[in-house]
């Protein structure tokens, strides 16, 4: 019995031209759009827009520092959440819900955060601001 040669990695991964550029191509657009997804999410001045379900019930400006905070108090389908925006983002001050996981999440402040409180049906999303961040982490 003979033993094959161990193969390079390379040479594994042999291919045609058109093969390697259509992997390029590939790979190209799909960073090319995240870039685009995420500029436009960081763009313009900071908001929280608030959804009961799929209603997006109201949008405000997040405010600057110095500036007063907004408080409100929305109707989901487990009852009332207060809600409020500062300088420092926005968070679920109170819930019905019995998990309060919304609540403990504390206050968010960057472009694409999500607040969602999910038995009650209220999400909170924050847009635009040149405070975003990447959300790329995988542990």
């Amino acid at each position: 019995m003979q033993l094959r040669p161990r193969q390079n990695m390379f040479d594994a991964l042999k291919g045609r031209w058109a093969d390697r550029l259509l992997l390029l191509i590939a790979l190209i657009s799909i960073v090319s759009t995240w870039l685009i997804i995420q500029s436009h999410i960081a763009a313009g001045p900071a908001m929280a827009e608030i959804y009961h379900g799929q209603t997006l019930l109201a949008s405000y400006p997040v405010p600057q520092q110095g500036e007063p905070a907004i408080t409100l108090q929305v109707e989901g389908d487990l009852g009332p959440s207060d809600i409020i925006i500062d300088e420092h983002g926005a968070r679920i001050a109170s819930a019905p819900c019995s998990s309060q996981h919304c609540v403990l999440s504390g206050s968010h402040a960057h472009a694409g955060d999500i607040i969602a409180c999910v038995p009650n049906k209220i999400l909170i999303t924050l847009r635009g601001s040149a405070e975003s961040r990447f959300d790329a982490i995988v542990e």
